[in-house]
């Protein structure tokens, strides 16, 4: 009992002592512990905040916008050598609950990472603008950039879709004005067909870049047909007579008479004009007819007008004249006797000059003179043993050298055959 009652009265005395050895052990044993595993820093960039309440703003049909890029953060981590070689940005918690949203738009950030002695960022605090959620329905069009191979159009412009909704924060959306894609052609020589790229424009025709506005679809399909080209004659063709006293001389004028036509190869090989297959009807007109059509009705399936400028309308003019009348005089020697029969001389026997009287074109008729004018008659047998008679007088057609819109009336000469009697050539022979 005395022994313990000593060691008592000896720890209690020494108390003190002990108390200050142990803290001067814990001291040093931090100094070893930092000298060994020193406490630093690391800071990390580009930390994303996860956002928490997004459910609560849209059961109100609203939406938000994260301002100036405050959901990224920059986050400087206190701790041991040894942890900080093993921490990475992913292991940090940086939560904003939207449901905590504040008057003046902000929700604080909270922070925390388990084996750090201490956590700080650049920002605690989340801007956000919330706003009435709003859809609508925009239209899409196509700009087409660059050119086709030499020889082809672009033809048919054909969009999966021509209208695309976008939806997200009011003022957003209400900037938008329409949709838009974008068409390299690119020397194409054979249909394109691609997803192209749906940019969103205001009514500046200013490109939007919001991240903000959710678009039904980033791509739409797009097909372009892209087709050869080929210059082809256009004809037309009349029906019916003029009045009396007027002539149709053949003379069609067709406006424009030739057309750029396009089409698929195979279709276009096989095409070397266009025919306008409803006759301008000159029937009973004395003046001169014009017609329009629409091209396009005579083009085979696949074809199109590919011509600047030009509305697929073809003027037709028939042109009409009035029968000029011209009366020549011809002398016997514009006349050429035809088949002669051996052993005869023909002679033409006319008391006076051989009227011929013309009537045709004004402008032929003009250029038609007893110079120009030559006729032919053809002696016939007058049976079928071909058997002539000295002194007998034929009556001969004559028949006249005319352009196919020139007529002559009917003229007849009377000719005189006489066998000859070998006198010439008895005298000939006596010589």
């Amino acid at each position: 009992m005395k022994i313990l009652k000593k060691i008592g009265a000896v720890l209690i005395n020494n108390l003190w002592l002990k108390i200050l050895a142990v803290a001067i052990a814990f001291v040093v044993w931090m100094i070893a512990a930092q000298i060994n595993n020193p406490v630093s820093t690391h800071t990390f960039s580009n930390v994303r905040v996860t956002l928490l309440g997004t459910d609560v703003l849209e059961n109100e049909g609203k939406v938000y916008q994260i301002l100036n890029s405050s959901d990224v953060v920059k986050v400087t981590v206190r701790a041991p050598e040894s942890v900080i070689s093993t921490i990475t940005a992913a292991d940090i918690s940086a939560v904003a609950d939207l449901s905590q949203i504040t008057e003046d738009g902000t929700v604080p950030i909270v922070y925390t990472l388990d084996r750090a002695e201490s956590i700080t960022s650049d920002r605690n605090e989340l801007q956000v603008l919330v706003e009435e959620k709003k859809t609508k329905y925009v239209n899409i069009y196509y700009e087409m950039v660059g050119s086709v191979g030499e020889g082809c159009v672009a033809g048919r412009v054909n969009l999966e879709r021509n209208r695309i909704e976008v939806s997200g924060p009011k003022s957003a959306v209400d900037r938008v004005s329409y949709a838009q894609v974008t068409i390299d052609l690119d020397g194409a020589v054979k249909t394109i067909s691609a997803d192209m790229e749906v940019i969103l424009y205001d009514a500046d025709d200013h490109k939007i870049d919001s991240e903000n506005i959710v678009k039904q679809t980033d791509y739409v399909t797009t097909t372009v047909t892209v087709l050869s080209t080929k210059t082809v004659p256009i004809y037309a063709s009349v029906t019916g007579e003029p009045a009396a006293g007027y002539i149709y001389p053949d003379d069609i004028e067709v406006y424009p008479g030739i057309i750029t036509i396009a089409g698929d190869t195979s279709v276009l090989n096989s095409i070397s004009r266009i025919d306008i297959t409803d006759p301008d009807d000159i029937g009973g007109k004395d003046g001169n007819v014009f017609a329009s059509y629409d091209i396009e009705k005579y083009l085979p399936a696949g074809v199109s007008v590919e011509e600047q400028g030009f509305d697929g309308e073809v003027t037709v003019i028939a042109y009409i004249e009035k029968i000029g009348e011209k009366s020549i005089n011809l002398s016997e020697s514009r006349i050429n006797l035809l088949n002669i029969p051996e052993g005869y001389t023909a002679d033409i026997i006319e008391d006076g000059p051989i009227v011929v009287k013309l009537s045709g074109l004004s402008a032929e008729l003009n250029a038609i003179s007893s110079e120009s004018l030559i006729g032919t008659a053809e002696i016939t047998a007058n049976n079928s043993e071909n058997i002539y008679i000295d002194g007998e007088v034929l009556i001969l057609a004559v028949k006249f050298n005319l352009s196919e819109h020139v007529n002559a009336e009917p003229v007849y000469i009377r000719v005189l055959l006489t066998a000859d009697t070998g006198e010439d050539a008895d005298t000939d022979g006596d010589t």
